[in-house]
């Protein structure tokens, strides 16, 4: 048996600062304990818990412990087996042959057989974006038996495993007659494999998860989204809480054990808080303005790259907060994964120029239509970056009108390719070029590009091993990506995680995980 990994080589920062007692609270001996209540304050909740069906990250940290893949990526964002015991690959590479673990149980306590996998895949390459692309390359997926599926390629295509563990999105397993029920639009029973199980969603209030009776762990160190998980909390509580000193405020008191995306003007509180530990967490999301190329003006590339003249990156991540927490980078991956990334783009990137702005708006024929950007306040950085996006647009002469939403309805109206041209998002890391979720034509963008898909087709090609094939094929997509300007990349934006001492075993990743943690009230 083959086994590949993502070999990425990314061993990221993900702590800058750890303050106060977190550290004297191990040392006193507080060793894990199950029971109590992990309490956390988001800043936005989630339109639907179905992670197949949503990229939306208030979706995943709450999904991802309800959900499970059969890979995943390790602390080291290299792809390991999760519900899958391993696989092996026919010699012309057309034939994967994926066992499953025995024993794993749904929350109901039936269980997971090659039937629930079959199904949750085929529904995973209709709905999700990225499960689209890959299925262009799979002719076809079976059951062998009861605990082994056979999914057959049309063409070789290398990152396939890799792509089953992507966590955007993600090939989730639920049971065949949900994923059958629920076709190609979110579920409404939310049933998985997970550590912990979905209880209730009180809109507004509450999302309640409670530790899975029925969970078989695996055995393994690996960190991240795989390997040994240990539900120690009978349940964890997402808590939206929209204000941000409200959450800090929390935080701080102790109603709240984790607060998220807390404001960075407030981290010079956080360190004067004895009882609090900031995370500083590097790889965690970029910026970008999002264009919907189905209509005018934006299906003109030449306004997108105008678009990208008009801006000012500096200005807008200033916006975010202080110099500590972003950088001004051209690439689609983040410096840390070696493998992917380049600074082609970097001649284009970050240089304002009106005047080229203004030309290639009079080259597309642009006389002023009014501009329909969608924002929210749910996330202080998306309402934040607006306030100077939209003078920076019309000082190039663009006519912006800036529509504020909550953010589920923000997410509805985006997918209607008639009532928006521009909207503020963060993109969490990928770990393949195929599976950025962009590229995809079905995701709200709605892009369209025949040099493009002609790459990634060329990449699905290329062995992992072809190194320099590979570093070839990357430039060359990121710079049709500035060729044509699906999306003006504005700058990467660090993360910042807040908990206090009741928290205890927790590690930073480029999201919140809640197993293998404990509370100590």
């Amino acid at each position: 048996m083959r086994v590949f990994g993502m070999n990425l080589g990314i061993r990221v920062l993900l702590i800058a600062a750890a303050v106060g007692l977190a550290g004297a609270g191990m040392a006193r001996g507080a060793g894990p304990a199950a029971g109590g209540v992990i309490h956390v304050a988001t800043n936005a909740e989630p339109g639907t818990l179905d992670w197949t069906a949503s990229t939306a990250t208030a979706t995943r940290l709450v999904a991802w412990h309800v959900y499970e893949t059969l890979f995943a990526l390790d602390r080291n964002y290299d792809v390991k087996p999760l519900l899958a015991e391993g696989y092996s690959v026919s010699a012309d590479g057309l034939h994967y042959t994926i066992r499953l673990r025995r024993g794993v149980a749904f929350h109901t306590g039936q269980p997971m057989t090659a039937d629930d996998v079959v199904a949750s895949l085929e529904r995973w390459g209709e709905l999700s974006g990225g499960g689209r692309e890959t299925f262009t390359f799979i002719k076809h997926v079976t059951k062998v038996d009861p605990a082994t599926i056979e999914i057959t390629l049309n063409r070789v295509f290398a990152p396939l495993i890799d792509n089953l563990g992507d966590p955007k999105q993600a090939a989730i397993i639920m049971p065949q007659s949900l994923a059958r029920a629920a076709g190609a639009q979110p579920a409404r029973d939310y049933i998985g494999t997970g550590p912990y199980a979905f209880q209730k969603w009180e809109q507004g209030r509450q999302i309640v998860l409670a530790r899975n009776p029925h969970y078989a762990a695996r055995a393994e160190d690996w960190g991240g989204l795989t390997g040994r998980k240990v539900a120690y909390a009978d349940e964890i509580d997402f808590l939206p809480v929209r204000d941000d000193q409200v959450r800090f405020a929390g935080v701080s008191t102790g109603e709240y054990d984790l607060a998220l995306e807390l404001a960075p003007d407030l981290y010079p509180q956080i360190k004067g808080n004895p009882h609090l530990t900031a995370d500083i967490v590097k790889v965690f999301t970029w910026r970008g303005v999002v264009f919907n190329k189905a209509r005018p003006p934006f299906n003109d590339a030449r306004m997108r790259r105008a678009v990208l003249y008009a801006i000012k990156p500096g200005d807008l991540m200033a916006a975010v907060g202080p110099k500590e927490f972003w950088s001004l980078d051209p690439a689609l991956f983040f410096p840390q994964q070696d493998a992917l990334y380049t600074t082609v783009g970097k001649d284009v990137y970050n240089h304002q120029n009106l005047e080229k702005a203004r030309a290639l708006m009079k080259e597309a024929g642009y006389a002023g239509r009014t501009i329909a950007l969608l924002a929210t306040k749910d996330y202080a950085w998306n309402y934040n970056l607006s306030q100077v996006l939209v003078p920076q647009l019309q000082a190039a002469g663009f006519a912006v009108d800036e529509q504020v939403y909550d953010w589920p309805t923000l997410l509805s109206r985006r997918t209607k390719k008639d009532l928006w041209d521009i909207f503020l998002t963060g993109f969490s890391p990928s770990f393949d070029p195929t599976a950025v979720i962009f590229f995809a034509r079905t995701w709200p963008g709605f892009y369209e590009s025949a040099a493009m898909d002609d790459l990634l087709s060329r990449w699905g090609q290329t062995s992992p091993r072809d190194a320099a094939g590979r570093k070839a094929l990357i430039e060359q997509i990121q710079a049709t990506f500035y060729t044509d300007v699906p999306v003006a990349k504005i700058g990467n934006e660090y993360g910042l995680e807040v908990y206090n001492d009741h928290l205890r075993g927790y590690t930073s990743y480029f999201d919140v995980r809640f197993w293998n943690v404990w509370v100590t009230r």
